[in-house]
């Protein structure tokens, strides 16, 4: 239980309708009419609820807890969660500095995850602007993501293959991948578990992939995260995801790395930690272009990682074109495949890499 829940109210809790809740928040059963009071401290979770000030058209969306989106309006009073963002193709910010009755902040991303703006990319502008109206009160104390959490665990990790999907950075086709991996392996007979393990928090990759043919599907928000971004090391939300997507026990587990390797969501850390380092048969690196592909090959050497010893492939759009591939394979000395286009390719790979496993486990 934490702090957070018994933290002292500045402010009688009173009932409040709202419009919409949205995704973040979906582990938690709201009542109908929401009782809000004011904390005396911030923190990542805490659940709040806002007015909307003014809406960004180029991106006006809220995702649900019901997983669909909803157009947001001025005047609407929707409930999220205080939390961290940095994306490179989309908003930033951080814990708002403050929060009293009026306070301003933003609406980082539409799974409801809000902050105070500290940075937009150019195409989208200020992201919409929200008012406070108060943090959530369930009738014993202040609620928070935590609240309706799966347990951190990181004992050792059972023994089920792990294939591990990054990028260069996000918007690199790692989601498409996985989609893809799974399409692949599902009718096949194979059971497969997927993992988000950084990223801000939203329901449309995860929708995505369960459709896709995922046995379970998790993410560092149900670990009670409104992001990932405030962290330094994932190790913890790796390990944790793996010991729940290992019950049932899958064929192999699926993670996804939000993000790119090197960015403010320190991705870059899961490749120190060696005991999960054991458990990854492969490594799939999708990229956008050839530099791409080579300073991130050159990063790893720099990090003392061998790709061939990581069984490295490389897809994503910088396999879109047989050029791309050939040079890849021819530059790099790297396998490379497009997961559509060459999609017996990438499971040939796949399997190679599942079969020996299988054979010591």
């Amino acid at each position: 239980m934490n702090d957070f829940k018994h933290a002292t109210s500045l402010a009688t809790p009173a009932a409040t309708s709202i419009d919409a809740v949205s995704s973040v928040v979906s582990r938690l059963r709201l009542a109908a009419n929401l009782r809000l009071g004011h904390p005396d401290r911030i923190d990542y979770g805490q659940v709040v609820a806002a007015r909307v000030r003014s809406v960004n058209l180029a991106y006006p969306v809220l995702e649900t807890t019901e997983a669909r989106g909803v157009r947001l309006r001025e005047g609407m009073r929707i409930v999220g969660a205080l939390g961290a963002r940095r994306a490179l193709h989309g908003f930033s910010g951080r814990l708002p500095a403050r929060l009293g009755p009026g306070a301003i902040f933003h609406l980082l991303n539409k799974g409801g995850v809000m902050g105070e703006c500290t940075a937009f990319h150019r195409a989208l502008g200020w992201p919409a602007e929200l008012e406070y109206l108060g943090t959530v009160h369930d009738g014993r104390g202040f609620l928070s993501l935590r609240d309706g959490a799966l347990p951190s665990l990181s004992h050792s990790l059972p023994r089920i293959p792990v294939i591990l999907v990054l990028g260069t950075c996000m918007n690199s086709g790692k989601t498409a991948v996985c989609k893809q991996i799974l399409r692949l392996f599902s009718p096949k007979g194979f059971t497969v578990n997927a993992g988000k393990v950084a990223g801000v928090a939203a329901c449309a990759d995860l929708e995505a992939m369960r459709n896709s043919g995922a046995g379970r599907v998790l993410s560092f928000h149900d670990l009670g995260l409104p992001s990932s971004a405030h962290l330094s090391d994932l190790s913890t939300v790796a390990r944790s995801l793996v010991h729940h997507l290992s019950s049932p026990p899958p064929d192999f587990t699926l993670l996804e790395a939000g993000d790119g390797i090197l960015g403010g969501y320190h991705v870059d850390s899961l490749l120190r930690d060696d005991h999960l380092l054991e458990r990854i048969v492969c490594v799939v690196l999708c990229a956008n272009d050839l530099m791409g592909v080579w300073g991130s090959l050159e990063w790893l050497r720099q990090q003392g990682h061998d790709p061939k010893e990581l069984s490295l492939l490389v897809s994503g759009p910088a396999t879109d074109s047989a050029e791309g591939i050939r040079y890849i394979e021819r530059h790099f000395q790297v396998p490379a495949a497009n997961a559509f286009e060459s999609s017996g390719k990438l499971c040939t790979f796949i399997l190679e890499r599942l079969i020996p496993w299988s054979r010591s486990a």
